[in-house]
């Protein structure tokens, strides 16, 4: 079987139908240009539509075989308790977020369904990284959400020809970490100050309601 071409070109031009600002196209190059690039902003910054806006583009262009999906399976406020099925169906409900976002960059609707048959979507539980390599991309959300050795076990199964795209906002922390513990966001930020290959953006434009802005400056200041 043929490998695909891993090429991955400067060009920014998406072939599908998300028009990006100025912040996020900077977002794709970043993602185009390097191996591992952490994105954060705050709710409705647009942070998870550019990274599986940038993951798709990979796919169409044959640069990568497969879109990865992970993120804690951490739930805001009560639990839901156990969910049945196999471990795609446990897996099903995170995911979600990344199937409305990849819809989103789809003028075929059913498109999105078809990848997932056809196994080029798939979820990547983080519970199950060990002894895994990245060589495709994987999209890791909510990173607030995971601890600093979640983080790690993620951050080291990164292959030659992977990428890793992290994303997450740590006004959205909705797990409980040990004093002076920090948690997987904080930590890969931490490394992209002192590993120059790891690239952090921070996106500033809010793309929903107003309101939500002025709910964030409340709670949390400007």
């Amino acid at each position: 079987m043929k490998e695909p071409n891993r090429e991955r070109k400067t060009d920014i031009k998406s072939i599908n139908v998300v028009q990006l600002n100025a912040e996020q196209k900077d977002t794709k190059r970043l993602i185009i240009e390097n191996q591992i690039v952490v994105v954060t902003g705050r709710a409705g910054c647009g942070k998870s539509l550019v990274c599986a806006q940038s993951a798709l583009d990979f796919l169409k262009k044959k640069q990568v075989n497969c879109i990865y999906n992970t993120r804690a399976t951490i739930e805001v406020g009560k639990s839901l308790g156990y969910l049945p099925g196999d471990l795609g169906q446990k897996f099903d409900p995170y995911m979600e977020a990344l199937m409305e976002n990849l819809q989103k960059c789809c003028a075929d609707k059913g498109e999105v369904a078809r990848l997932i048959e056809e196994e080029k979507i798939k979820a990547f539980p983080v519970q199950f990284v060990r002894g895994k390599t990245i060589e495709d991309i994987l999209i890791v959300e909510e990173a607030q959400n995971l601890t600093k050795s979640e983080m790690l076990a993620i951050l080291t199964r990164l292959g030659k020809t992977g990428k890793i795209v992290i994303n997450g906002d740590n006004e959205q922390v909705d797990i409980k970490t040990s004093t002076g513990e920090i948690n997987g966001l904080s930590f890969v930020i931490e490394l992209s100050k002192k590993i120059e290959e790891i690239k952090w953006i921070k996106l500033q434009t809010n793309h929903r309601s107003d309101l939500v802005g002025k709910i964030l400056d409340y709670e949390y200041g400007k």
